[in-house]
């Protein structure tokens, strides 16, 4: 473990995916464990008929051969993380399915889910990629970066959760990779976000980026935001069978954590509790991109993620008035990723109460 940053590990890792995944469960084992029974526990404890882990493992169990069929490496390497930090592999498949559970059982703690991305750059401007990651307070202590060398494809700097193979990222191949969570009702058996992610970080270029988030069928729903190093953005709305791409309008593009797209509106599933925060925060994201004109630069995007209009459900957010305080979504970090470079400037909390760190490739 490097130590790039004051407050997340960051682990350097390469070799097969196997060694990958056992050098992950090994170096993060202790933080594994409490994030496995916090998770689990929430998501067991939340539902209005709560299951418990042996039932939740039985409805979900076929996602297994599924995902080993369109993804054997990123499986194996899920099954690493299980040697390496002593656990049951169905505890850690579950883990990795986090997003794609909530969609699946549609739990309260699934209500006020945020997160807010943005790109920016253009023919000679540098690109840059980012968000704010927005989960529950419960999930702040187990934030983890991973240095991964593959034995074949690009390196990659993954920002992630302990146990878990990947949230976002970049490439040393100029890949960028930014994420929404959205709420389909056309859900089933599929690729797993946690797969998509690293598919999308092992690829070399933008065609082959594209293709993990847009091949159907898909375990839960999600917006990607893939750009490379030629400033090219590419906006991918997801539901379990369905996509709609977007394109930017001008140098800068934007997402929160509801639907533009016309044809996959009459399958997303409002959430009560969540829709008022993302259509603000998609307001103030475009506000955002036209006051400041010209100057999208790194530090009016870092300034960005210190947005607080519609406070405490804002850009960077602080909670709600919903449910217990640890259950209540709020910036678990916030990141900002420049592909030329390959380095990650990220924070751990709140933009407007941490500072920035940069972690390299």
């Amino acid at each position: 473990m490097t130590a790039e940053h004051p407050a997340i590990p960051v682990l350097e890792i390469s070799g097969r995916a196997e060694q990958i995944g056992t050098g992950h469960g090994e170096d993060q084992r202790e933080r594994i464990h409490e994030c496995l029974d916090r998770f689990l526990g929430w998501i067991c404890g939340s539902a209005a008929a709560p299951p418990d882990e042996q039932s939740l493992w039985e409805k979900w169990s076929p996602q297994v051969p599924f995902n080993e069929q369109v993804a054997p490496d990123l499986v194996a390497e899920i099954r690493g993380i299980a040697r390496g930090a002593n656990v049951p592999f169905e505890r850690i498949f579950l883990l990795n399915s986090m997003l794609d559970l909530l969609s699946f059982r549609y739990t309260p703690m699934a209500q006020n889910f945020g997160c807010t991305t943005f790109a920016v750059g253009g023919k000679d401007e540098r690109v840059l990629i980012g968000q704010t990651y927005d989960m529950p307070a419960l999930l702040q202590d187990f934030l983890h970066v991973m240095k991964i060398r593959p034995e074949q494809g690009p390196r990659q700097l993954v920002f992630t959760f302990s146990g878990i193979v990947g949230a976002s990222g970049l490439n040393d191949a100029g890949i960028g990779l930014c994420i929404n969570y959205l709420s389909p009702l056309d859900v089933g058996v599929g690729r797993l976000h946690s797969v998509v992610v690293r598919q999308i970080l092992a690829a070399a270029n933008l065609a082959s980026a594209l293709e993990p988030p847009v091949v159907p069928p898909r375990a839960g729903g999600a917006h990607y935001l893939v750009a490379d190093t030629q400033g090219s953005f590419v906006s991918v709305e997801t539901t379990g069978r369905k996509y709609e791409m977007f394109l930017p309008d001008g140098t800068a593009i934007g997402h929160t954590n509801h639907y533009l797209g016309q044809s996959l509106k009459p399958v997303e599933h409002i959430r009560e509790n969540s829709i008022g925060s993302s259509l603000s925060r998609y307001a103030a994201l475009q506000r955002y991109f036209r006051d400041s004109g010209a100057k999208l630069d790194l530090e009016s995007l870092q300034r960005l993620t210190q947005n607080h209009s519609s406070y405490p459900q804002s850009i960077c957010a602080h909670g709600s008035s919903h449910g217990p305080a640890n259950h209540q979504s709020r910036t678990l970090s916030a990141m900002i990723y420049e592909l030329a470079e390959g380095t990650m400037h990220i924070t751990h909390g709140c933009a407007c109460e941490n500072s920035y760190h940069a972690v390299s490739l």
